[in-house]
């Protein structure tokens, strides 16, 4: 929960980070805010049944964006607007705790190895429970926070659109709403690569969704991701992992990534409305 001095700071904010989620949150992020497993696609596993989904609503005392995955929610909200500050809050609640593991002991059988088992609906695993949901609040905040407001998109994109040199090459400007390049940018902002990181393997699954068997055709996809990762590397949108073939998002590419999704995604009539 974070806390507010002043109201119009909260109540500036919140409208941003609303518009964030319901515009750029999919399914499959929902599963990863939750500690779960996606496809290497970075989709919704087919053995999935619960249903995935999201409202807003808002209310005399504020507005609040929600997710659920079936009978469990994830949801966060604005209140306690006074002159003494305001809240928000990010809250998880379990309603089915058997969606859940815990690594413990058989119950009754303490000698025994202990394994996974689904968390149990008393108060036996409370917590567990609890380090669940904090860890899934901290993980939708944190995708939350990297919305920056501070900056108009024109002085945020300003710097990605022109030439850089990196490691003594120059590199071209990025394109943020043009192929191929908003193609590429999409790619990397998937939700579970912003947790787990991403490898050139996972960007030619996306970019190439038709596989290939040919070793000629599968080598010049891979030199092509190459040079679009390299890419990306010159302008500080992502950062090599040492030791290792995986990258993850920056903090720069945690702010841009964001404002190049929702302003693609957002209509005319909405800017219209916000200009009248």
């Amino acid at each position: 929960m974070w806390c507010f001095t002043r109201p119009t700071i909260c109540g500036g904010e919140f409208p941003i980070w609303l518009r964030h989620a319901i515009l750029t949150f999919q399914s499959a992020d929902i599963l990863k805010f939750l500690g779960k497993k996606v496809t290497r696609e970075g989709e919704v596993p087919g053995n999935v049944q619960a249903e995935i989904t999201s409202s807003m609503k808002r209310r005399q005392s504020g507005a609040r964006i929600k997710h659920w995955y079936g009978e469990n929610s994830l949801k966060a909200y604005d209140k306690a607007y006074s002159m003494v500050g305001s809240t928000l809050r990010a809250e998880m609640t379990m309603q089915n705790p058997e969606d859940f593991k815990v690594y413990r002991h058989p119950q009754g059988e303490p000698d025994k190895p202990m394994r996974w088992y689904r968390l149990r609906k008393g108060v036996a695993d409370m917590q567990r429970r609890a380090e669940i949901c904090q860890k899934t609040n901290e993980r939708y905040l944190n995708a939350l926070a990297s919305v920056d407001s501070s900056q108009t998109l024109e002085e945020l994109l300003a710097d990605i659109q022109r030439p850089v040199r990196w490691q003594e090459r120059r590199s071209r400007p990025l394109q943020p709403f043009s192929e191929p390049d908003v193609t590429l940018l999409e790619a990397i902002s998937r939700g579970e690569f912003l947790i787990q990181g991403l490898r050139n393997r996972d960007i030619q699954r996306v970019l190439y969704p038709h596989p290939t068997t040919q070793e000629k055709e599968s080598r010049r996809r891979s030199a092509a991701v190459s040079r679009r990762l390299r890419l990306l590397r010159a302008h500080r949108l992502i950062r090599k992992v040492p030791h290792t073939h995986r990258y993850h998002v920056t903090e720069l590419g945690r702010q841009i990534l964001p404002a190049i999704l929702v302003a693609r995604k957002t209509t005319l009539k909405s800017l219209n409305t916000k200009a009248a």
